[in-house]
């Protein structure tokens, strides 16, 4: 992938949410209310990877983290996912004023003035 304007590719992996359906459109809609929703499902380890890899697809944070365990979610949960809400909660507070929704990337990204 290229970033947009820039001559040279990225080595990098970058998580995008392409379904269901449902979720594809939430994740696009720039609302930043999503990503407290999103966050309390951290807390159910039946549903805390796929809230784990929405989060890092809205936001770009902990995406290393997804690419890591994407075969292996069982072990995220083990060796991660107990701790992921408690992470998020403080990144995302310390983060939330800063945030703003650009479409172009479909993310939330960090801007400071």
């Amino acid at each position: 992938m290229r970033p947009p304007g820039s001559p040279f590719a990225l080595l990098d992996r970058r998580v995008v949410i392409t379904g269901p359906p449902e979720v594809a459109e939430l994740a696009s809609a720039g609302d930043v209310s999503i990503l407290d929703e999103v966050l309390d499902l951290l807390k159910d380890p039946d549903r805390a990877w796929a809230a784990e890899i929405l989060l890092a697809s809205l936001t770009g944070h902990e995406e290393k983290i997804v690419d890591t365990f994407a075969t292996q979610p069982d072990e995220w949960w083990e060796q991660m996912g107990r701790t992921a809400f408690e992470r998020w909660s403080e990144r995302l507070q310390q983060a939330r004023s800063r945030l703003a929704w650009r479409p172009e990337v479909r993310r939330f990204v960090e801007v400071t003035s």
